[in-house]
């Protein structure tokens, strides 16, 4: 059964304990610039091809596999394998958080379908 994370009116320092996994949702509420753009498009405030402006590769690399975005991966990683070899495992966990999360707009993630 997969654990979905809900976002709508919920302060990111709330997930921790809404999430159950302490080490995942510490990625989502961490002040690194790919969690803060994460954050805020599944709240709602911003589109995910907005958040991978000005990042860098790995951030922006991070963002796009966040939201199933591949249009959005840089050039040199637009594959899945070299863009998730690309990102440490910080970013790894909050590209899982960030999927198993129910979007605050009227999308949802790829993982949440069905």
């Amino acid at each position: 059964m997969t654990a979905y994370i809900e976002l709508e009116g919920i302060e990111p320092t709330e997930l921790k304990e809404i999430a159950g996994d302490p080490k995942a949702s510490a990625a989502l509420n961490s002040n690194y610039q790919d969690a803060e753009a994460c954050r805020r498009v599944l709240l709602g405030q911003q589109e995910a091809r907005e958040a991978v402006r000005g990042v860098s590769t790995s951030e922006a690399i991070t963002i796009a596999l966040a939201f199933g975005r591949d249009d959005l991966l840089p050039m040199s990683h637009s594959d899945f394998r070299s863009a998730w070899r690309r990102i440490d495992n910080r970013q790894r966990r909050l590209v899982d958080v960030a999927a198993r999360a129910k979007w605050a707009t009227q999308y949802e993630s790829p993982a949440c379908n069905g």
